[in-house]
């Protein structure tokens, strides 16, 4: 029987929550059923040869911004690639892609369009504009916590009924225990001292300040303290000052973006998600798949994760002084209560929160689609929108 050839479409390729998940979903594709492909549409990021090693056709649109005057040829040469390479899905992550990735498939007549939504961030103005047109363009939207659904309900006034919750995954046999070794001095930081991690790339949204704030205070407590700051984020000079401001000079570790996360993960004690706003965070996930006990804020789909007093704490967002004390509470209790949390936080993972589990998840939603238009084969257990 001949595959269904499904397309992913997303701007860029940066090291990002949507673009890992995505590395994932073109790397666990069931290939006796599915022919999966890749349209960026800068034709940029830094996991582009990552999404090529998977075996998946990696293209390019050649997209700039939306006001761009070549912004039209784009989409119109993208519906003329869906239309050539005979698409049967086209599923669009972020934005800007869920508005061109639509809107083209549309023009080439794809029979099953999706979107997708993995953020509470709140849309205003042409953004929120944009997003209401994508999901009255789009057969189905794909959110990642129930969070997630019931935010863009609220916020973009999308149907209840439209939208299908498949929670975010990890790779559990990639993020799993490592042989012993001191990672701790592959990041730089001496084995004597208690590191709390966080892993991000963006520096507002994902409360940065709130957590150098809390590590200043954690210090005081806890000398043993030290804070590792794994992604993109840099230093301004707004950021310099605040660093000497707060004492933190020689104990924080920006290690930039890391290839392996796994061995950085390990030199871990704790893990922090800091954030304003979230759908459902990977690098959650994957911290509680290396054993990490999580102090995380209490926004989007987090508690849908972390169970509190089990897994990990929640504390609400923008709370310096609440982050800094759930740290401390947890780095103070005894090795074996920081050990008993992170695997009960393994164990939630390896049942709830496989990238096996979700990527199934998706190929049957696909095939149920298709299915209810008459086209492609049946789907082994039709997902159906959560009520």
């Amino acid at each position: 029987m001949e595959r269904l050839r499904v397309l992913y479409t997303v701007n860029r390729m940066d090291v990002g929550g949507s673009q890992t998940h995505l590395v994932q979903v073109l790397r666990l594709l069931d290939r006796r059923r599915f022919e999966p492909m890749l349209c960026c549409l800068s034709g940029h990021g830094a996991l582009l040869e990552t999404a090529r090693e998977t075996g998946a056709t990696v293209v390019g649109a050649g997209l700039g911004g939306l006001k761009s005057p070549k912004a039209l040829g784009a989409v119109v040469r993208l519906a003329r690639f869906m239309r050539g390479a005979r698409i049967d899905v086209v599923h669009n992550y972020l934005l800007r892609a869920n508005l061109v990735g639509t809107v083209a498939a549309r023009l080439a007549r794809v029979p099953v369009v999706l979107t997708s939504k993995r953020g509470c961030h709140e849309r205003r103005g042409l953004e929120l504009a944009a997003a209401r047109l994508s999901n009255r363009l789009t057969d189905c939207i794909t959110a990642n916590a129930d969070a997630v659904r019931a935010f863009v309900h609220d916020n973009e006034r999308c149907p209840l009924d439209k939208m299908v919750v498949i929670p975010s995954g990890v790779d559990s046999d990639r993020f799993a225990p490592l042989p012993p070794a001191d990672y701790k001095a592959r990041i730089g930081v001496a084995p004597d001292r208690l590191v709390v991690g966080i892993v991000t790339r963006q520096r507002v949204r994902k409360g940065v300040e709130e957590f150098l704030r809390a590590m200043a205070t954690v210090r005081e407590r806890l000398p043993a303290a030290c804070a590792v700051l794994v992604g993109e984020v840099s230093l301004d000079a707004t950021l310099v000052d605040l660093v000497r401001q707060l004492g933190l000079e020689g104990h924080l570790h920006l290690l930039g973006p890391r290839a392996d996360m796994p061995a950085v993960m390990s030199a871990f004690d704790l893990f922090v998600l800091s954030s304003h706003d979230e759908g459902m965070s990977n690098a959650i996930l994957e911290a509680m798949a290396m054993y990490k006990p999580v102090v995380a804020t209490d926004v989007g789909g987090t508690r849908e994760v972390v169970q509190a007093g089990m897994t990990g704490l929640l504390v609400p967002p923008k709370d310096p002084a609440a982050l800094a004390d759930a740290i401390i509470r947890v780095l103070s209790d005894p090795v074996a209560a920081r050990t008993a949390m992170g695997e009960r936080a393994r164990q939630v993972v390896v049942e709830r929160f496989s990238a096996h589990a979700m990527v199934r998840q998706m190929e049957d939603l696909y095939a149920h689609l298709l299915q209810a238009r008459g086209l492609g084969q049946p789907a082994v257990t039709p997902v159906e929108a959560a009520q």
